[in-house]
């Protein structure tokens, strides 16, 4: 095209998340000489993101009310902006810019970031929104083979983009003496099921049996605090484990880890896992969505099974009694975070918006 191409950005909302997270690094990275983005948020729950991207000069218009009213209002918008390639964000949206871009001729590019099925209903609209898509964009190969599975999506129409973690907000500590000082296993997530802090507790205690100076730290709040700070006290471990809540310096809590531990029962691509590989701490993980993609078990953490107690456990201790190995781990994290610097994220998207459009 001589004009730069006019891409709208469709997502469910831009609060604190995964793909909000990384919608925001892509509006405000992509090339303004060859790309004009637009972002429509289908509700308005905005923050933080919302403003941050409009500071950034992209417009962010708000989507709101029923289903058809959304519907109707979406297609107005992308008519009106003369969006040439609409690109839609996690499930609620691929259903959403489908219905709003049926008939138009303008291309849609659905996605999925998550292994999880939606309900019946919007597990049908998706089947439709992939079968309909000129690109389907999953972050993992292993989403990729989920959607393939469960909702019939087209693998020749797939691009893997591996998410962008900004290595310059999440870095190591200047002072490596901190890696002497009493260790601090941290989670970060919301306080839901899919996230199985049941695990993290239990491991947790296993854990003080061993190595009592250990403290843990869990950042995020939702539904399941009140239950998971009574299940502490019920372990026994209350005074060792602080519930942080939300917080807005989630970079400088990683660079006081030791170790960054992930006990989801499903994921996309964690985020949160390149955020701590990206800070030089070494992760122990489940073995759920495209972690085992990102952790190089052995060199800078370790996949376990799911609910496997044991290994974190294991790890965990190997890791915490010897130093000189865990510097070794920080190290190699770091590395293997520089290879999903935003850049290579942002020129893939880029490509991709370059071909279709």
């Amino acid at each position: 095209m001589s004009r730069p191409v006019r891409v709208g950005l469709v997502i469910g909302q831009l609060t604190t998340g995964g793909a909000e997270g990384q919608l925001c690094l892509l509006s405000r990275e992509l090339d303004r000489t060859r790309f004009t983005p637009t972002v429509y948020c289908l509700s308005d729950h905005t923050a933080p993101y919302g403003e941050q991207i409009a500071a950034s000069g992209v417009p962010v218009r708000i989507v709101n009310g029923g289903r058809l009213a959304r519907i109707r209002m979406l297609r107005h918008w992308l008519g009106a902006d003369r969006i040439d390639v609409v690109h839609a964000w996690l499930f609620v949206a691929n259903a959403f810019a489908w219905a709003a871009n049926r008939g138009a001729p303008r291309p849609l590019v659905t996605s999925a970031r998550n292994c999880k099925r939606q309900g019946r209903l919007l597990d049908l609209v998706n089947r439709r929104a992939f079968q309909a898509s000129a690109a389907i964009v999953v972050n993992s190969e292993d989403v990729g083979t989920y959607i393939a599975e469960h909702y019939a999506a087209p693998r020749e129409r797939m691009r893997v983009i591996y998410n962008g973690i900004d290595t310059q907000r999440f870095h190591p500590a200047a002072d490596e003496s901190a890696i002497d000082m009493p260790a601090a296993v941290v989670s970060v997530g919301r306080l839901v099921e899919q996230k199985n802090h049941e695990l993290f507790l239990r491991a947790a205690r296993r854990l003080l049996h061993e190595l009592p100076d250990v403290r843990f730290v869990i950042v995020g709040d939702g539904p399941l605090r009140a239950t998971l700070v009574a299940r502490a006290s019920e372990l026994g471990i209350a005074h060792r484990v602080t519930f942080a809540g939300e917080r807005n310096d989630v970079d400088q809590v990683l660079r006081g880890a030791a170790l960054f531990w992930l006990t989801s029962r499903w994921e996309g691509l964690p985020n949160v896992v390149l955020e701590s590989l990206a800070s030089g701490v070494p992760v122990v993980a489940t073995d759920v969505g495209g972690a085992r993609e990102l952790i190089r078990s052995g060199v800078d953490g370790f996949v376990v099974g799911g609910d496997d107690e044991d290994g974190f456990v294991r790890h965990s201790r190997h890791l915490l009694r010897q130093a000189t190995l865990r510097r070794r781990f920080a190290v190699a994290a770091r590395a293997r975070a520089e290879e999903f610097s935003t850049k290579q994220m942002v020129d893939k998207f880029a490509r991709l918006y370059g071909e279709i459009a």
